[in-house]
């Protein structure tokens, strides 16, 4: 019979009550969210994570069910850059189904642990895996795709947010009203657990360390983690989903006179546009109304006007004052 750890169902306890808590906020503030499909699976999801260590600590009849769910990380990483995504990436790519192959794989990768016999299963329980690569490799392997898996998509979700934030003045006449508070700390701290996971496993596996338990703290670990970004993706954010073609951007892909007929349209825009408006402004915006492209007028912003959406709309607002202060003056 597994031994059962005060320490290990206290944690479970723990992560339970915040799952509790966070589920009861979501509900709340679920209305207020952009596509909340996602969170509603990853929320329904997530317990999954600790299933194993439920099982060992308190649910042992169901212990031919143990290393079966290995894999959820990899699904709530997958489920949370759906639920992000849309909130930064106004037209997001075609590819999206590709999101769910590294899903599918680290499934089937757990098919020989999650049909092993019960035997196998109480061995792996009794006595933590350490070394011995082959006769315990549907475990390492297990461990070692899943965190490879976590490492790279927390890697693609820190890329799209650092690709927001970075292109943000870009696209808004006020940049500190459309960032993201506290997520991208959350995500590197995914990315950092990932690959001390990796690192971990890696040396568990050929017997360079000889941690006990060391699948039950990286099990609760990643748990924390991955509630942590769920709870932080319930929070309502206002954002600003990113029109710009970032490849474009970067490229500098413009014609100097269309950049020219951008800028000309925006100013007369601008000119017209009441003072009080200015601040809620975005590219997006002023591109419909001057029916001009967004990206061009960026790039004209940028490289014609050597500053940012942000700077050029907040120098046409200097301008509209000081014109409406010498026509009083000239009253």
């Amino acid at each position: 019979m597994p031994e059962v750890h005060p320490w290990i169902l206290s944690s479970i306890i723990i992560l339970g009550v915040l799952w509790l808590l966070t589920a009861v906020l979501y509900i709340r503030r679920r209305q207020y969210l952009h596509k909340p499909a996602w969170l509603d699976a990853a929320l329904l999801t997530w317990p999954l994570c600790l299933f194993d260590e439920l099982v060992v600590q308190v649910w042992q009849p169901l212990l031919i069910l143990y290393g079966t769910t290995d894999w959820v990380p990899v699904l709530l990483m997958a489920l949370f850059y759906r639920a992000l995504k849309p909130s930064l990436v106004a037209n997001p790519s075609s590819s999206r189904y590709l999101l769910w192959y590294p899903v599918i794989l680290c499934i089937i990768i757990q098919l020989p642990l999650a049909f092993s016999g019960i035997a196998e299963k109480h061995m792996l329980i009794e006595s933590t895996p350490v070394g011995h690569p082959l006769d315990f490799w549907p475990v390492y392997i297990s461990a070692m795709i899943n965190g490879f898996t976590v490492l790279v998509l927390g890697l693609l979700m820190t890329e799209l947010v650092q690709k927001y934030h970075k292109h943000l003045p870009n696209q808004v006449a006020v940049p500190s009203q459309y960032r993201l508070r506290w997520l991208a700390g959350a995500l590197g701290a995914t990315v950092g657990l990932a690959m001390i996971g990796i690192l971990l496993v890696t040396a568990v596996t050929f017997g360079f360390l000889h941690i006990l338990a060391w699948q039950t703290g990286l099990d609760l670990a990643i748990a924390a983690v991955m509630l942590t970004i769920l709870f932080l993706l319930t929070i309502p954010q206002r954002t600003s989903p990113s029109i710009l073609d970032y490849n474009r951007f970067d490229a500098g892909d413009a014609s100097p006179d269309a950049m020219r007929h951008a800028l000309a349209k925006t100013g007369r825009i601008l000119a017209i546009l009441p003072s009080s408006t200015r601040n809620q402004l975005t590219i997006g915006d002023v591109a419909r109304q001057a029916k001009v492209d967004p990206t061009t007028l960026a790039l004209a912003s940028r490289l014609l006007e050597q500053q940012s959406f942000a700077e050029f709309v907040a120098r046409a607002d200097r301008r509209h004052e000081e014109s409406g202060q010498d026509a009083t003056g000239n009253v």
